[in-house]
């Protein structure tokens, strides 16, 4: 049982989830009091209920605090065990109802003028609430139906979810990537023009979004050695020993990439201005031979250790078919390509690209990312800005590369990602993280995200860090999240009126992601993995091929 503390007067126990308040009288009137304040903080009041009442735990209340109603949800019951036998109510501040001349009024977040002590408590009406959770002005989608009253529809404003940034976050099983599935779903069927890239590390995606996705995976993903960027190259191309010979083997790396590029447009008068990182295509080939130039000169083959080391990774890597999609012979210059297919540029009928991490070797995955995040932000830097079509960026397992120990993971793709988050609304880069492990996320990128739809999460450091993440999140609403059910989420931010806990609507079945797991009480009704399926699976495995072999 939790405590929670208002103005250092009232301790309320709060109610575990779902537990509501139920008194004998039925209904009650919107002028009717229902109690008085007899405590109040910056953030929460405390209310002596008076006679029998009906409430329950996420009911909206209201107070009058001068021309304004002052809006607040129960969050918490305390039984007086003293004579008097009442109830007390611990309250959280939602907003107030501004009146307005030509209609019923507005609601604004905040409270520009407290109520005082004593003063009476109503119970929301009908009136009060169709304003608290009116449809907001301008574009927004629908995400559901409100947790305490399922005929109250929850609308995210959209310029504000995506112009602020978003994250998701949630435990295995809570419903993230239906979640993910919905908001995307809801674009794309609202803006048929939208461009959202999805980097999809399970696979999960391309089920719900078939027909209007372009579906990219290393059978027919390109993404040439020579648009990695030096950093990036190195934590491809080096591997194993020493400190003291990775930095001999970078240095030799590095010699070759800018030989390789500038040796390509030799001819170009600006070729002496071609950087280690400029985008020139090369080829494995131009590095093997300036390697084996490079070691033809040596006086002493002593000094070969580092030239043999990195010839043999590229040599290796170049004959693995897993880095097929990286590695090429031909110096091909295909980054309008590249880059058209990834943004959807132009759209083709297709506004989601999804790109299937699942098949990436698993030691450069994080590299991979970085690359695609660096160049997308690149692109847009250096694009017009008024044609510019804005990006939603969405990353699935987030913690991975923008880990909190920055020293975990390959620090590159935290700063492409971290980029994006301080910089890329300023280009029209938008991005949604998604994760399990919130308190494994960089909290300095995190708070750069203007709304978060936490889900549950079991684990008490996540609900410490999203509680922390969310200043103006109920102190009563976060206590569910350890509770919620599936598909249920608490929205805070910019991108919504109010915080709200909300029921998410249901994806129709072919719309939904494959994140399910296993039924086994079905799949062990029948024997159906023959012979036939244990020698395909294998032959697909060596083929590096997810397709039938056959």
């Amino acid at each position: 049982m939790f405590l929670l503390f208002l103005a250092g007067h009232v301790q309320i126990p709060l109610c575990r989830e779902g537990v509501g308040v139920r008194f004998a009288a039925k209904g009650h009137h919107m002028d009717r009091i229902i109690g008085r304040i007899i405590a109040i903080n910056a953030a929460q009041m405390a209310a002596a209920v008076e006679g029998e009442q009906e409430l329950k735990i996420g009911s909206i209340v209201k107070v009058r605090a001068g021309e304004c109603a002052t809006i607040g949800t129960v969050a918490a019951v305390e039984l007086d065990r003293g004579a008097s036998g009442g109830m007390t109510l611990g309250l959280d501040f939602l907003g107030e109802i501004v009146p307005s001349r030509d209609g019923p009024g507005t609601f604004h977040r905040g409270v520009s003028r407290y109520p005082s002590v004593g003063a009476p408590l109503f119970a929301a009406d009908d009136a009060d609430l169709g304003i608290v959770y009116a449809q907001p002005r301008g574009t927004s989608i629908r995400l559901g139906t409100c947790y305490d009253d399922e005929a109250r529809v929850a609308y995210a404003m959209l310029d504000e979810l995506l112009g602020k940034h978003f994250a998701i976050l949630g435990s295995t099983g809570s419903g993230k990537s239906c979640c993910v599935a919905l908001i995307l779903s809801a674009i794309v069927a609202s803006y048929p023009s939208a461009h959202v890239v999805l980097l999809d590390p399970h696979n999960e995606y391309a089920s719900a979004f078939d027909s209007v996705a372009e579906l990219m995976s290393v059978e027919n993903l390109r993404l040439p050695l020579w648009l990695l960027d030096f950093e990036e190259a190195c934590r491809t191309l080096i591997r194993g020993g020493t400190l003291s010979e990775q930095q001999s083997q970078a240095m030799i790396l590095k010699d070759a990439i800018t030989w390789a590029r500038r040796n390509r447009i030799a001819s170009a008068p600006a070729s002496q201005s071609i950087t280690v990182d400029t985008p020139v295509p090369f080829t494995t080939f131009d590095l093997l031979r300036f390697i084996n130039d490079e070691m033809g000169r040596l006086g002493k083959p002593e000094g070969a250790t580092a030239y043999l080391r990195l010839r043999a990774r590229i040599e290796s890597l170049r004959d693995d078919r897993r880095f097929a999609f990286m590695f090429s012979d031909v110096a091909e210059d295909n980054l309008s390509d590249i880059l058209g297919r990834l943004l959807r540029i132009p759209l083709s009928g297709k506004p989601l690209t999804i790109i299937d991490l699942s098949g990436v070797p698993a030691e450069i995955t994080d590299v991979i990312v970085s690359m695609l995040c660096r160049t997308i932000f690149d692109f847009a830097l250096w694009a017009q800005r008024d044609r510019m079509p804005p990006v939603l960026i969405v990353c699935e397992e987030a913690q991975r590369y923008i880990p909190a120990d920055e020293s975990v993971g390959f620090a590159a793709t935290a700063r492409a990602m971290a980029r994006i988050a301080k910089e890329g609304r300023k280009y029209g880069l938008s991005l949604a993280l998604v994760t399990q492990r919130p308190s494994e996320l960089s909290a300095h990128v995190l708070l750069q995200c203007g709304t978060v739809l936490a889900m549950r999460l079991a684990d008490e450091r996540d609900q410490r860090f999203v509680a922390n993440a969310l200043p103006d999140a109920p102190r009563g609403m976060l206590s569910a999240l350890p509770a919620l059910p599936s598909r249920e989420a608490i929205i805070c931010g910019d991108g919504v009126s109010l915080p709200l806990r909300v029921r998410l609507d249901t994806l129709p079945p072919g719309h939904r992601p494959a994140s399910a797991g296993a039924r086994f009480s079905q799949a062990w009704q029948r024997d159906s993995a023959d012979a036939e399926f244990r020698d395909d699976a294998i032959r697909r495995w060596r083929a590096q091929r997810r397709e039938s072999t056959a």
